[in-house]
């Protein structure tokens, strides 16, 4: 076959060469480039010049290319930086991150990646982290009208990578280009002929001249009368087909049977070690695909063998028959059986052959492949593996791991009905209290029917035997801690801790019920040992080992509102990084955790990042809903985004109507900060006191300190009594600096405030330092200390500063010091949000005459006639008149 492979220069992309080598080189403001474009239209070329095009020596390109046949293996395109020494999912992502991103001295590394809308969600994830960490610029293509990977999209949309968008060449550009292939003037017509078939198709262009250089249909033109010899000229037929894939199959369709098999074999199941496919194929007709450029062989991969050109996967699929594609796929599937020391992945992609072929697969075999499917987080794939080993006649064990696979997509409906299902067969009590836990956890965390939850207890306690019951009091110790019942939550888990043989399942509940009914009463000095057990647990078993980051957001959460925001925030970054390598829900769940130990910390920007990411697999339900968008609201209320903090309270409200029992102190502290910002600062303490009466009526010592020092900071006095007891009742030092904070501000003592406020700042929570600076700095005011009233309040901005710009009622009120008392300023404020007076006194909880009453004093002290102007004082739009006015 003719080639000229070699002789394809790239034509008419200057500009968008010089764009990718200023970004890879730094001079850009991009992390990278991602091309996107048709199919053929001269991505992967453009990328492949631009990486190996910049500063020879210097820089050391990396190549990864993704496939359709690749993309059901975890990792695919990432293939040959894999170690196949370990099949521990985290740590072969990290080793493929760390081989990709690693260079010798003195050199960089750039990346490219080749059609990654044919990632699979690892390759993305290896992608996406090679981005954000800023190991490496990479260049990215992807095919224009394609589903694209989340993790990519995201990339983008978030302006780490700089999208542009390769259009085909102009007529003009056809013609220099085939000019300069031939090496010889093109006949204008011909040109025009060229252009009209491939549309400036790159791809096209190139397999079409190619086709017909060979054919010599396209040659230079003879002598003829009046026109001169040389000029090249195409007398053949335009090629009908208008797709791309048509193209390819034209050309490979010309190739011998034999070689065109071997390009079967691996459109099928590349890639492929060479002996397999040697004795799959004809190992004459692979020599002759490698030397016609149609296949590549890496010899220092396990799988050496691929195709040199995903497209040409593509089109001999498509015109394969169905029958011959199924024996392919049954051929290799029965080849990748005999490998000696199949690793994780061969074993998914001979069940996924299998599958596809239609062969006869034990299900124990589908069980172990959905088990190394759920290894790899590949949830999805585990899913389908598990149901097609239960058509199989697959039991007991593979439905458990489909309810777990299914329970990460949140999909609880499902759940219910798998485990309904096995209840109904014949089971020991041992399974029955498997399986009632696995119906606890889905009917809790994921359902949010807390009630079922409670009759499948007491279905398996009926249906058991007494010896089991030790163990299904794990199951109520859960209940009880989500139900807000923390001591008897304490006292059923302790129970079943006693309990001999204690099943994982069960273990894990009443250890989770632990770290809550702990936390929630402030026990916080109890959770250490329980904590260190729950994660040894969690090490040790692979069917409960995913819930870790749900049961450390338990453990961080009784951390924090101890006052050890430090130690919760390193709990968070132990877990979040045992799973930095793993993308789907593992990631989202990973970034509001990451949120919720940024927020006490006083990292607002970081905060909001983090919990505005959205899950990219699976919409999370049950109780995920209510941690995730309390933390976000109140993030957004303290910088005083009051807008999206109302509409982020809304979203939740409309998520579900019930409200998970035991977060209801902290979804009416939500309520309180969300009011706060919208400037209903009274209401806003009748929230929190709520929230603290609540807690209380549920021995949430914990929740009630968080809720009292939420009103103290929004300027209540009447909470130091209460703070001061639970100060002497809880651990950690989050109480103590709560009751000295209220204690000072309800006796206008400015020193102590400070003395609070330095408190805080030591145990890491400068949002709660800068309220109580504020405070202080208002009360020095009152007291005529100028001096030390502006020492204070420049605290008071430093913290808030540091957090990013936070605002909040005490900070400015300390900032703006004016004559009107907090409840005038109040009001006003809620005129300016144009609300009536009847409207003010219902959220105030005042009479209409009473709101009149505080309007006219503050028209009184700031010489201000009219609503919008008294409103204006409030907002800052306009400076107050002058003192000489009256009101009208």
């Amino acid at each position: 076959m003719f080639s000229t492979a070699d002789r394809w220069p790239l034509v008419g992309r200057e500009e968008e060469l010089h764009l990718i080598n200023a970004t890879i080189t730094g001079t850009g403001r991009h992390g990278g480039i991602l091309i996107a474009g048709p199919a053929g239209v001269g991505k992967s070329r453009l990328a492949r010049e631009a990486i190996t095009g910049v500063r020879p020596g210097r820089w050391v390109p990396r190549w990864a290319r993704a496939t359709a046949s690749a993309r059901v293996l975890p990792l695919g395109a990432f293939a040959e930086w894999i170690d196949g020494g370990t099949a521990d999912t985290m740590s072969v992502v990290r080793g493929v991150i760390d081989h990709v991103a690693t260079c010798p001295p003195g050199g960089k590394v750039v990346v490219g990646v080749d059609d990654a809308h044919l990632l699979d969600d690892l390759s993305a994830f290896v992608v996406l982290q090679l981005v954000q960490r800023q190991l490496a610029p990479v260049v990215v293509t992807i095919r224009t009208g394609e589903p694209v990977p989340d993790a990519v999209t995201t990339l983008w949309k978030d302006g780490h990578l700089q999208r542009i968008e390769l259009q085909p060449l102009s007529e003009e550009e056809t013609g220099e280009l085939v000019t300069a292939v031939v090496g010889g003037q093109l006949d204008p017509y011909a040109v025009r002929r060229l252009w009209n078939v491939t549309r400036g198709n790159t791809l096209y262009l190139r397999h079409l001249v190619e086709q017909e250089l060979a054919s010599e249909r396209l040659a230079p033109r003879r002598e003829a009368p009046g026109l001169s010899a040389g000029a090249w000229v195409w007398d053949g037929p335009p090629t009908a087909s208008p797709g791309l894939a048509d193209l390819i199959s034209a050309q490979l369709d010309a190739l011998p049977p034999a070689v065109g098999a071997v390009l079967d074999v691996l459109a099928v199941g590349e890639p492929l070690p060479v002996q397999m496919l040697a004795e799959l194929a004809d190992s004459d007709a692979v020599e002759d695909a490698h030397a016609l450029g149609l296949i590549t062989v890496d010899r220092c991969g396990r799988h050496p063998v691929r195709l040199a050109h995903p497209l040409y996967g593509e089109a001999r699929r498509a015109r394969v028959t169905p029958l011959r594609l199924r024996r392919l796929q049954a051929e290799v599937a029965e080849a990748l059986g005999h490998v000696d020391d199949v690793e994780v992945r061969d074993l998914v992609r001979r069940a996924v052959l299998i599958l596809e072929s239609g062969l006869p697969a034990a299900p124990g075999f589908l069980a172990e492949a959905a088990t190394a499917a759920l290894s790899l987080f590949d949830v999805e794939l585990a899913v389908r593996l598990c149901k097609a080993a239960i058509s199989n006649g697959a039991g007991y064990d593979v439905h458990v791991i489909l309810s777990v696979a299914l329970m990460q997509l949140s999909r609880g409906e499902e759940v219910e009905q798998v485990l309904t299902q096995l209840l109904a067969q014949p089971l020991s009590d041992e399974q029955i209290v498997d399986v009632t836990d696995l119906r606890i956890g889905n009917l809790l965390w994921i359902l949010n029917r807390p009630e079922e939850a409670e009759s499948a207890l007491l279905g398996a306690r009926e249906a058991t035997a007494p010896r089991v019951h030790g163990a299904l009091t794990a199951g109520q110790a859960i209940i009880h801690a989500y139900h807000a019942r923390p001591l008897d939550a304490v006292e059923a888990a302790r129970s079943a801790l006693r309990a001999p043989d204690l099943p994982e399942l069960s273990g894990m509940w009443a250890l989770g019920a632990l770290l809550i009914a702990l936390g929630d009463m402030g026990r916080a000095s109890e959770i250490a040992p329980i904590a260190a057990r729950v994660y040894d647990l969690l090490s040790r078993s692979t069917r409960v080992s995913v819930v870790r980051l749900h049961f450390s957001e338990f453990h961080t959460r009784g951390l924090r509102m101890a006052g050890y925001v430090q130690e919760a925030a390193d709990v968070t970054t132990r877990i979040c990084a045992e799973v930095a390598d793993v993308p789907g829900w593992a990631q989202g769940f990973s970034a509001i955790l990451t949120g919720l130990a940024e927020l006490p910390a006083g990292n607002l920007d970081a905060a909001r990042k983090w919990l505005e990411q959205r899950f990219t697999t699976g919409i999370p339900v049950g109780y995920i809903p209510t941690i995730w968008y309390c933390a976000l609201a109140q993030a957004q209320a303290m910088s005083g985004d009051a807008t999206n903090a109302a509409q982020t309270l809304h979203a939740l409200d409309a998520w579900g109507s019930t409200t998970i029992p035991y977060l209801k102190p902290e979804y009416l502290l939500t309520k309180a900060w969300v009011s706060a910002a919208a400037g209903a600062v009274t209401e806003a303490i009748a929230l929190a006191h709520h929230g603290a009466l609540c807690a209380a009526e549920h021995h949430q010592h914990a929740h009630e300190v968080m809720c009292l020092h939420t009103a103290t900071r929004l300027g209540d006095t009447t909470t130091a009594h209460r703070l001061h007891e639970l100060a002497k009742q809880m651990d950690g030092p989050r109480a103590p600096a709560a009751a000295l904070h209220a204690a000072a501000l309800a006796a206008g003592d400015a020193d102590g405030l400070l003395e609070a406020s330095q408190q805080f700042e030591k145990i890491g929570d400068p949002l709660s330092a800068m309220d109580a600076a504020a405070h202080a700095a208002t009360t020095f005011r009152h007291h005529g200390r100028n001096g030390s009233a502006l020492t204070a309040a420049d605290r008071a901005q430093r913290l808030a500063d540091a957090c990013d710009g936070a605002d909040t009622p005490a900070l400015r009120e300390a900032q703006q010091p004016s004559p009107l008392t907090a409840r005038q300023r109040e009001v006003i404020t809620l005129v300016a949000q144009g609300l009536s007076n009847k409207q003010i006194a219902e959220k105030m909880t005042l009479s209409v005459r009473t709101v009149e009453g505080h309007l006219h004093r503050a028209a009184l002290k700031t010489g201000v006639s009219g609503r919008d102007n008294l409103g204006a004082i409030v907002t800052g739009d306009q400076p107050p008149p002058d003192r000489g006015h009256q009101l009208e």
